[in-house]
């Protein structure tokens, strides 16, 4: 609906126009009427009118200041002049005032609405194309991160792009590229698997859109440049300028560090490739960065790493697989030396430190041991996929540490979850067979059994079952079994006219001296004096 507001110091005429139109068929309504420029301005600005009708001569405010305070308050709302012929000398002012149109009284009602609705076509179109625009504004806003980053990529894929095209194609996104410098960092949010494991996609896609933000105000506050996200899920910025050195760029990663920091309770690490001049070599330029940022591994958490030439060949730091560990491990976590484990994994990390290997190895290396561990684990029938994860794969799990200590606590981790599967299934097996040959002892304590009896019903070696009785009981094999039948000759001689050597032959003693002396041992008296006591 169209919104209008008179202003007219005459009742009458206020009135005339407001009844003598149908304004709800026309899509327009009244939304308010002043007698004066002052009181109009006001109400004017609560209602944000699209149309204001006024006359010129009005006490207080006439209706020309009006008008120039319209325009500078409200510069979309339309201004139409109603005026006799003894004002029409003002008009050109207020045509210069910029109002739409000038009629003079008396108007009739046709060219009243005619002229109003002339005026909202004019205003719909204009509203159409601003909602075109903010439309637009809002589709580019929302999708600006990703199309940044896939200019981005393109450029640090391309290499020899022309530098003023460069520049240019930039424009339409918004980014100013000046500078005949140029260098490239690449930023990481620490422990940011490990911290938004609970959190949805969107969520970790805010968090990250902000340290693009703030990264990036940064960047084009001190010198031009932009940020985006490379096709390895981490931040890359592109920095330009006519001066730009090694100290002002390690300046500048400070200052995101900083403001990362202070408005985001974050922490970022950063890799800083060296300055170049030449487009062509924007990739190599990233290769540094990314580089630089991989040894993060050893620098830590909030560090700052410039790209240092390799001194010395690949061949010289490549690492053996620890093929000795492996067994060692494998063979720790089927007996549940916990301290063998944790040793052997002291060896390795401090052979990775050593040697300063590279993360994708150390990774690449990890994951192997994970995955024969988990390996020799079922191999003893145990599903591991209670400790891990049906869908676990342990190069992506270790994806989640990025530093050397984070690493090998996760390992660590990992590995002693495996043993405590193994704990586990160990422990009910024993359990098991432990309440098997108990409900056998239970159930042939009358007779003369040995502890190579019970072995053979639960198919161990006597030795066997001693150990593993002793550690579920708290006592051994024997000590359990006169424990049990003294119990129940207690019952026995409880009852009226029980005989002694009656009971020791009912509870499994042949010999009744040593029944009586077993019995004393654990009841604290003879045989007869505690069936007199009852």
């Amino acid at each position: 609906m169209m919104k209008l507001l008179l202003a007219d110091d005459e009742p009458t005429i206020r009135k005339g126009i407001r009844t003598s139109i149908d304004w709800e068929r026309y899509g327009m309504e009244i939304v308010g009427e002043a007698a004066n420029g002052s009181d109009a301005l006001a109400l004017a600005l609560r209602t944000k009118p699209h149309i204001v009708l006024t006359d010129i001569r009005m006490p207080i405010m006439d209706g020309l200041e009006l008008a120039r305070r319209l325009k500078t308050e409200l510069p979309d709302t339309r201004i139409v002049v109603l005026s006799g012929y003894e004002d029409f000398s003002y008009a050109k002012e207020a045509l210069r005032i910029g109002v739409q149109e000038y009629l003079l009284k008396p108007v009739g009602a046709d060219e009243l609405v005619a002229l109003l609705r002339r005026l909202r076509e004019e205003i719909e179109q204009v509203e159409a194309v601003k909602r075109d625009q903010q439309s637009r504004e809002h589709v580019f806003n929302e999708n600006r991160p990703q199309i940044q980053s896939d200019f981005l990529n393109r450029l640090l894929r391309g290499g020899d792009a022309d530098r003023e095209e460069v520049y240019g194609r930039a424009e339409p996104l918004q980014v100013k590229l000046t500078g005949s410098r140029f260098a490239v960092v690449a930023i990481d949010i620490d422990d940011f698997a490990l911290m938004t494991e609970p959190l949805t996609a969107a969520e970790r896609d805010l968090i990250r859109y902000s340290v693009m933000n703030v990264a990036e105000e940064i960047i084009a506050t001190r010198l031009s440049g932009f940020v985006g996200y490379s096709e390895f899920d981490h931040l890359v910025g592109f920095v330009c300028g006519d001066r730009l050195s090694s100290a002002a760029i390690e300046s500048i990663c400070r200052e995101i560090q900083q403001g990362v920091r202070q408005y985001l309770k974050l922490s970022v690490s950063v890799g800083i490739g060296k300055p170049r001049e030449q487009f062509r070599d924007l990739s190599g330029a990233y290769a540094e960065a990314f580089a630089a940022l991989k040894n993060k591994i050893y620098e830590g958490r909030g560090s700052l790493i410039h790209y240092r030439e390799p001194k010395q060949a690949d061949g010289a730091r490549t690492v053996l697989y620890p093929s000795d560990e492996e067994k060692v491990i494998t063979n720790c976590l089927k007996t549940l030396d916990a301290r063998g484990l944790e040793h052997a994994l002291d060896q390795i990390f401090e052979r990775f430190l050593a040697l300063q290997v590279e993360a994708d190895k150390i990774r690449t290396i990890c994951g192997r041991l994970l995955l024969v561990a988990s390996g020799g684990v079922e191999e003893m029938g145990i599903d591991t996929a209670d400790a891990l994860r049906p869908d676990f794969n342990p190069y992506r799990e270790l994806e989640r540490f990025d530093t050397l200590g984070k690493l090998k606590e996760g390992m660590g981790g990992l590995l002693l979850r495996l043993m405590k599967l193994v704990e586990d299934n160990k422990n009910a097996k024993f359990k098991g067979m432990i309440l098997t040959a108990i409900r056998y002892m239970e159930e042939h304590y009358r007779e003369e059994i040995s502890q190579a009896d019970v072995a053979a019903v639960v198919y161990v070696t006597p030795n066997y079952l001693s150990r593993v009785f002793k550690e579920e009981t708290g006592v051994n094999f024997i000590e359990w079994l006169n424990r049990y039948r003294i119990e129940k000759a207690k019952q026995l001689l409880s009852e009226p006219g029980a005989k002694t050597s009656v009971v020791a032959e009912k509870v499994g003693f042949s010999d009744y001296k040593y029944f009586s002396h077993i019995f004393k041992r654990y009841a604290g008296c003879a045989p007869k004096e505690y069936r007199e006591s009852r």
